[in-house]
């Protein structure tokens, strides 16, 4: 499956791999999401998690990063698109006791999304720790490492990992759906090996409430859905970015992912000096995120 995959990525995304259940409800979410009764439409399943999401959008943009994550025994149909994709997929753990991460994925009328998210296998620290050190050599050629959702204390193992193995890689960290299980030690911990941080609102507000010197140590990337991207400059600095709207919008599942693909693919360009390329990054990001938002599901035909 890897053979043909480069020798030399210059891109490694940790994130999950996950099968997607998306289904949609013609009742707007109140303030606590669908509620208790919810009724929905038929539902489709598709490729998915963020770190699948990532590379896919990643190769779309003529990158071919190398993917950290963990599959179980279901995991056929994704190797095989994966495979496809000609990325390195030296980097997945694989379990044989257990199933691939899932997630089930409700959108309103508004856009409006509730996720339940099972992580799939879980992987002790030490386990995956020993993994990444039979990758270290791939690891070291990184230049730039993007840090999606995973399990808290697998993220900072990584980050760490890469940070005593690879110090002058550009590690962009997107904490997602785990950021308000995060209490402040592990906040401050992960943000200690980050540079950029990406997150949506809900997530911003968590760190602010939490962390909030996160924000002065890390150039900080806020997407606000329809509004405009936010950006926190370590040097007190801050910049906005205008959002087109998007007419015929389909489905809003894996836009942050698209998002933070787009960006990543920019700042690669200059990992030393990445604030050069932050208006292109932005950019990118926007325009992946828009593609994304017009077909079904996280992973658009490419």
């Amino acid at each position: 499956m890897t053979k043909n995959a480069p020798e030399k990525p210059a891109i490694a995304v940790l994130g999950a791999l996950a099968y997607d259940h998306i289904t949609t409800t013609q009742t707007p979410f109140g303030g606590s999401g669908p509620g208790l009764n919810c009724k929905v439409s038929g539902t489709t399943e598709h490729l998915g998690g963020c770190g699948g999401n990532l590379v896919h959008h990643l190769a779309a943009l003529q990158h071919s990063p190398l993917l950290l994550s963990v599959s179980g025994i279901d995991h056929a149909r994704y190797q095989t698109a994966l495979g496809m994709q000609n990325l390195d997929l030296a980097g997945i753990y694989h379990d044989r006791n257990a199933h691939c991460a899932s997630a089930y994925i409700i959108s309103d009328p508004n856009g409006q999304q509730f996720t339940a998210f099972h992580s799939g296998p879980e992987v002790l620290p030490a386990t995956w720790v020993r993994h990444l050190g039979s990758i270290k050599s791939k690891l070291a050629h990184c230049r730039l490492m993007l840090c999606a959702p995973f399990p808290p204390e697998l993220m900072l193992h990584t980050m760490n990992f890469m940070h005593e193995h690879n110090p002058t890689a550009l590690v962009i960290w997107c904490p997602g759906q785990f950021t308000d299980q995060m209490d402040a030690a592990m906040l401050k911990a992960c943000s200690g090996y980050s540079h950029w941080l990406v997150v949506n609102t809900h997530e911003a507000q968590h760190i602010h409430t939490h962390a909030p010197e996160i924000f002065r140590s890390n150039t900080t990337v806020i997407t606000h859905g329809e509004a405009a991207v936010e950006v926190l400059l370590s040097d007190g600095r801050e910049k906005r970015y205008a959002v087109e709207k998007v007419s015929g919008a389909v489905d809003p599942t894996g836009s942050g992912d698209a998002f933070a693909a787009g960006l990543a693919s920019q700042l690669l360009r200059d990992t030393e000096q990445p604030l050069a390329y932050l208006d292109a990054a932005v950019d990118a990001g926007l325009q992946r995120a828009r593609h994304c938002l017009m077909h079904h599901g996280a992973q658009p035909a490419l």
